[in-house]
């Protein structure tokens, strides 16, 4: 019996749809994998504050805190442009389902054009329901031609 070798050929429409496929299959594993159910991309999530935009919020979701609660949030700022350093303060505060605002806590960034990770103590006040105010509190004297801008990424939520 001789020894047949096996060869397969492979045309260039089967090529282009085996592609097809595969950058198919692809995006979609990753569209699955970085999205909560609802087409939100939540860990990679930025939010961006300047002189005109100086509050966002963030609803807490039930599987931010879970049963135990959180003794602190955690701010990370990632980016600041602010050329004249101007001293920049954050404040933090919950928000109830109820609309009853409550004050966490501030930092400060130092120097004033330094980015970096930031944790309020929550006091024991924050519940599996309502939001997290953070604002940005820039000085009254600065000129409106000044340039700031701060970028921060979705707010986490620390057991300790």
């Amino acid at each position: 019996m001789p020894n047949k070798k096996r060869c397969f050929v492979v045309t260039r429409s089967e090529k282009k749809t085996l592609y097809e496929v595969c950058c198919c299959v692809y995006l979609i594993v990753m569209f699955v994998t970085s999205c909560n159910g609802n087409g939100v991309i939540k860990r990679d999530t930025l939010y961006y504050l300047d002189s005109n935009k100086r509050s966002i919020v963030q609803p807490i979701e039930p599987k931010d805190i879970g049963q135990e609660g959180c003794k602190f949030v955690q701010v990370e700022v990632t980016k600041v442009i602010n050329p004249k350093k101007y001293p920049l303060t954050f404040e933090v505060h919950y928000q109830s389902e109820s609309d009853v605002k409550t004050y966490l806590g501030s930092f400060s960034l130092y120097p004033s054009d330094n980015p970096g990770k930031f944790i309020v103590a929550t006091q024991g006040k924050l519940k599996n329901e309502g939001a997290i105010i953070l604002s940005l509190v820039i000085p009254d004297n600065i000129d409106s031609k000044d340039t700031i801008k701060v970028t921060v990424k979705r707010i986490r939520f620390l057991k300790e």
